[in-house]
């Protein structure tokens, strides 16, 4: 056995044999891995910034959303308004129309009433001037 100062070649074999199984494990194995972890990361990085945008054009839509049902609660406010003041006013409008035709229709019934009061007052002064006339005749009869 010599140990001198001049290196045992199987080891530097080994070395060399070592490096080469790291290189090709590296090309075959780390490379592609690495490949697909950066891929996988820029996908996810791009879907991330992606669904950061979607989010923020969400929030936009549900705020222009808000502004247009509030929008329009106002206008279904305003229009409901409006709405009752029109009732309001055709009620109003029909109570007078009404309460002028009864008391157009009163006034007619009271002067048809005071026409019939006359007429029977006429009658009847006719027919107490008749049975005077015809008391006045009998007493007159009777006194003769």
């Amino acid at each position: 056995m010599d140990i001198g100062v001049i290196p045992n070649v199987t080891l530097l074999i080994q070395a060399v044999l070592f490096l080469a199984f790291v290189l090709i494990v590296n090309f075959i194995y780390v490379k592609p891995y690495s490949k697909v972890i950066e891929e996988r990361e820029g996908l996810i990085r791009k879907n991330l910034e992606a669904a950061s945008r979607v989010r923020e054009e969400a929030k936009g839509y549900l705020n222009e959303a808000r502004e247009i049902l509030e929008k329009a609660r106002s206008e279904a406010s305003s229009i409901l308004e409006e709405a009752r003041r029109e009732a309001n006013r055709i009620k109003a409008d029909i109570l007078d129309k009404a309460e002028k035709e009864a008391q157009e229709e009163i006034s007619a019934k009271v002067a048809e009433i005071r026409k019939s009061l006359e007429e029977e007052k006429k009658k009847l002064e006719e027919a107490v001037r008749d049975i005077a006339n015809s008391i006045v005749k009998r007493i007159l009869g009777e006194a003769a």
